[in-house]
């Protein structure tokens, strides 16, 4: 699975570290720096071979077999012990790879993650006196630690605001794109009744007046005609059972979307006598909302025209929660279609909501395929970035 420009920040990261240890052996060679190191150029250099080889097994695990975010924490702390390590070897309170600790703390505030930049903030501050105390007996060590340690809670203060405020505005957007999709999710239904069940309502009716009309001269006739309006009857119904799913779905802020979409699927198997499966790939996580909500509507799309279209008797769900992106297939076993015909077969209908899909897919950044021919069923592929806002989210940051 490929999880696009998530995977591409994560490599672009990767070649920024490689560049930035190549960057320390070229400063580590003029006179001013090579003077303060004396007799721990040796060490130095191991460090960096040792870091050359962190970032490479880092990178493998990371692009490679895609491991778990929970694992940033251990990153974090190697990264910081190599920039410790450099500060001590390169001369303490006046090595400029000390600048360095301002990297993880800005790349915590660029995540949106305000508690690991306090962490990472204090961790740098702690971590800078333990690899300078051995100035400490200069005169200039108190006035200028206490300058740089101003110099860095002003800092970290200022990356942690920003996380703050990218947070709030990262979860306004969520709810904001929620009332949009709560005003298309309207507008749908709207469609859907006028469409659906309006259309066999009014047919019943007109075909009804006209068995009144004709019990006087043609009752046999009119008789026959009101008979046959229990197909329609029946299709009503079932138009009106689809209209009361879309309308009592379990919410899935409230119920988290793995369990949301567990209980939707029990509802339809029971409802539409279709056999519903899910399959849970990955460590199950908290979505962001504007994604789940997103997943969830499009999976109930696709359900419904697994039901309303294709005929199917199976139809199987997979929701795949990956490090940086999340992946849902709704696979049915109906007629399917051939997807270059649609348009012009489903006309004005919208392509059996397949539009509506796309739209909700390129709302969250995400992308949608559909995969179908005829006499080959079809399967929806919805997938979606997902950044750490999902978690900042559940901690309450």
């Amino acid at each position: 699975m490929s999880v696009g420009p998530a995977r591409t920040r994560s490599a672009a990261f990767f070649i920024q570290y490689l560049a930035l240890l190549a960057a320390a052996v070229v400063w580590v060679q003029f006179d001013f720096v090579r003077r303060r190191v004396g007799g721990n150029l040796g060490l130095f250099y191991l460090l960096i071979g040792a870091s050359v080889c962190y970032i490479g097994i880092r990178a493998y695990l990371v692009l490679g077999r895609g491991v778990a975010r929970r694992w940033g924490w251990l990153w974090l702390s190697l990264d910081l012990a190599i920039i410790t390590c450099a500060v001590y070897l390169t001369g303490g309170l006046n090595s400029e790879a000390a600048l360095a600790y301002f990297w993880p703390i800005s790349t915590s505030s660029i995540q949106r993650l305000p508690r690991r930049t306090t962490a990472v903030g204090g961790a740098s501050a702690l971590l800078y006196l333990a690899a300078t105390w051995q100035n400490h007996a200069s005169e200039k060590y108190l006035g200028t630690i206490v300058a740089r340690m101003a110099v860095l809670i002003v800092v970290t203060s200022l990356a942690i605001y920003y996380a703050l405020t990218e947070t709030a505005l990262i979860e306004e957007l969520g709810r904001l794109r929620e009332k949009v999709a709560l005003a298309d999710y309207r507008s749908r239904l709207s469609r859907e009744m006028h469409d659906g069940i309006q259309h066999y309502l009014a047919d019943i009716a007109l075909r009804l007046e006209l068995a009144r009309s004709l019990i006087a001269s043609e009752p046999a006739q009119a008789a026959r005609m009101a008979v046959d309006q229990r197909f329609a009857v029946r299709q009503a119904a079932a138009e009106l059972r689809y209209l009361v799913r879309l309308l009592h779905s379990p919410s899935v802020e409230r119920e988290g979307f793995a369990d949301a979409l567990r209980h939707h699927l029990s509802v339809f198997a029971e409802s539409s006598s279709i056999s519903a499966s899910l399959k849970i790939e990955g460590e199950v996580r908290t979505l962001p909302s504007d994604v789940a909500h997103a997943a969830f509507r499009i999976a109930q799309e696709a359900m419904m025209n697994a039901e309303k279209h294709a005929a199917a008797s199976e139809v199987e769900v997979t929701a795949c929660f990956g490090a940086d992106s999340f992946r849902c297939t709704i696979k049915d076993n109906g007629v399917g279609f051939d997807p270059a015909a649609l348009p012009k077969a489903a006309g004005a209908k919208g392509g059996f909501g397949l539009a509506s899909m796309e739209q909700r897919a390129e709302s969250v950044g995400g992308e949608l395929r559909v995969s179908s021919a005829p006499g080959q069923g079809t399967e929806v592929d919805f997938t979606a970035p997902v950044s750490r806002v999902a978690e900042v989210v559940q901690r309450g940051a």
